[in-house]
């Protein structure tokens, strides 16, 4: 018998090592921080209705507010977004993106796709989809519970 919570700290064993790898291949590949990755990645999520704040991508992130300021400073030296004052606050500037941040956000994520392709041969879908589906429960219960 198993212990109570040792296949999920076995699952998180592997996870941690995984994502460091896939956070240094994505800053080789598309010469983009993390960070900004992560900052352009929930704007694009966020549509053209809402436009956030850095405290509300560091929320949604579960980011600390200083990094997220600090990765939305790196964007916007590149062009990537652009900042706006907040009618609604005088220190909490709105964030968007910029059309240049738009372009570069595709053409990284399709260089991805193209490199996980080659990485997804041979894996059964079927497992990939539990996979997802377990993924998505723990970051829900995380969220709901936090350790």
């Amino acid at each position: 018998m198993t212990a109570p919570g040792a296949r999920l700290a076995a699952v998180f064993d592997v996870l941690g090592p995984l994502y460091r790898r896939g956070v240094r291949a994505v800053e080789q590949e598309g010469g983009m921080p993390v960070g900004v990755r992560a900052v352009l990645d929930a704007l694009a999520g966020c549509g053209a209705a809402t436009v956030p704040t850095v405290p509300t991508l560091a929320r949604t992130l579960s980011l600390s507010r200083q990094f997220v300021q600090r990765s939305v400073d790196d964007a916007a030296e590149r062009g990537w977004v652009r900042t706006r004052e907040n009618p609604a606050h005088r220190r909490s500037v709105l964030v968007e993106l910029t059309d240049a941040g738009v372009e570069v956000l595709s053409d990284v994520r399709d260089g991805e796709r193209r490199e996980l392709g080659a990485l997804e041969e041979g894996l059964d879908p079927d497992d990939l989809d539990a996979c997802l589906r377990v993924l998505r429960a723990l970051s829900t219960r995380l969220a709901d519970h936090p350790m």
